[in-house]
């Protein structure tokens, strides 16, 4: 199982990296310490139960992080082949 999909509490920046309020951030880009403090901060929060995009969409996202889609998903937004 993936770990949780983390979001931005409120307004952030991380280097040349801006996220809005609710956006998620990026599997690995904030790991041990870094994560850590923005989560103890309020800066960020894991949420469980909201699937990640970048885990999903991994092949357009470049994340080596993978989750796959469901068969009812596949059926409904995959292109048929």
């Amino acid at each position: 199982m993936s770990a949780p999909t983390l979001v931005s509490i409120r307004q952030r920046e991380l280097g040349d990296r801006s996220f809005h309020h609710g956006t998620e951030i990026e599997p690995g880009l904030l790991e041990d310490e870094l994560l850590d403090w923005w989560l103890d901060h309020g800066w960020a929060r894991e949420v469980p139960e909201r699937r990640s995009l970048f885990r999903l969409l991994h092949r357009f996202s470049g994340c080596a992080e993978r989750e796959p889609l469901t068969q009812q998903e596949v059926s409904q937004y995959a292109l048929a082949s």
